[in-house]
């Protein structure tokens, strides 16, 4: 008997529906999405029929297919988003003052609120850090829902919650069909990231090393070029039998003035690594200092390095 008034219902709606629907489509994707869907239905294929009557409510929103589909989420099991395309139906139905249609709806949306599992997200103000952002699914719950009841499908409902500057939280929620309960989810404090801790001994040591290693290869290329200055007979600026030969004076001094630029800036490279390794702060040091800054001057007569800052 209960089978013969379902059957009866549905055919009722059909019958509600159907005659108005084609006056309402004028999108001929939306109509061809609702003829494949009406078409898997009646194969009973009753989840590819829903996939594609949502398919053609977003093409073209309609009345016919908004209480057509809330059918086919009933018959799923969907009962939550059953109730709210049947609660959307009765809006339109009721700005188009169609009375007949609204009734429908209403009728529906009246028979699936018992049948329906709740959630209602406790958000305490301790847990209220700043931006967080709770998640129920896909979908954003915004702060003034929180408190408020909100009707889920059946299925298994992920939860979550999160904020910048915080560990996230979530959950699984299995709601079994036809679990008409009410579930009250309390969001818990989110635990804050610890800022790293930045090892500022390590940092000046590892400057110094490297600054160090520099510094070295400085003046190796500088007893380099002074080998090369002293060396400088070049045969080149020679005439073949000369006894007496000068080497070219532009070559010797250019190798000079290398050697000097090379020994200054790595002999005070090498000075400043090792004051940076010997001088770095404790690990425990918490004192802010000015960022330590090394300043090359070459110059004609010379080159040097400045080490400026505090440590």
């Amino acid at each position: 008997m209960k089978a013969l008034l379902t059957t009866l219902a549905c055919c009722s709606l059909c019958a509600a529906v159907s005659p108005a629907f084609a006056d309402e489509v004028h999108s001929a994707r939306a109509d061809a999405l609702f003829r494949q869907a009406q078409s898997l239905l009646d194969a009973g294929k009753v989840e590819a029929a829903c996939s594609k009557f949502e398919a053609s409510e977003a093409a073209e929103n309609g009345l016919g297919t908004l209480l057509h589909l809330g059918d086919c989420y009933e018959r799923v099991g969907r009962s939550a988003s059953a109730w709210h395309a049947f609660l959307e139906a009765e809006a339109v139905a009721h700005a188009k003052k169609d009375v007949e249609r609204e009734r429908v709806a209403t009728d529906r949306v009246a028979a699936l609120e018992p049948k329906l599992t709740r959630v209602v997200f406790v958000v305490p103000p301790t847990s209220r850090v700043p931006g967080l952002t709770v998640q129920l699914g896909d979908n954003t719950i915004p702060a003034a829902s929180w408190g408020a009841i909100i009707p889920v499908d059946a299925g298994v409902q992920h939860v979550s919650a999160s904020a910048k500057g915080h560990r996230p939280w979530s959950l699984d929620l299995n709601v079994a069909r036809g679990d008409s309960r009410e579930y009250r989810i309390n969001v818990p404090t989110l635990s804050p990231i610890p800022e790293p801790n930045t090892d500022r001994r390590s940092i000046f040591r590892s400057a110094g090393i490297v600054t160090s290693g520099v510094g070295v290869a400085g003046i190796g290329a500088g007893a380099v070029f002074s080998a090369l200055s002293h060396n400088a007979d070049d045969a080149s600026t020679c005439a073949r039998g000369v006894i007496q030969c000068t080497p070219s004076r532009s070559t010797r001094a250019g190798y000079s003035d290398a050697a000097a630029v090379s020994f200054a800036v790595g002999g005070t490279l090498l000075a400043t690594g090792i004051t940076l390794f010997v001088l770095a702060p404790a690990p425990d040091n918490k004192e802010q200092h000015a960022p330590l800054r090394v300043a090359a001057r070459v110059s004609t007569g010379g080159g040097r390095l400045q080490l400026e800052g505090a440590w």
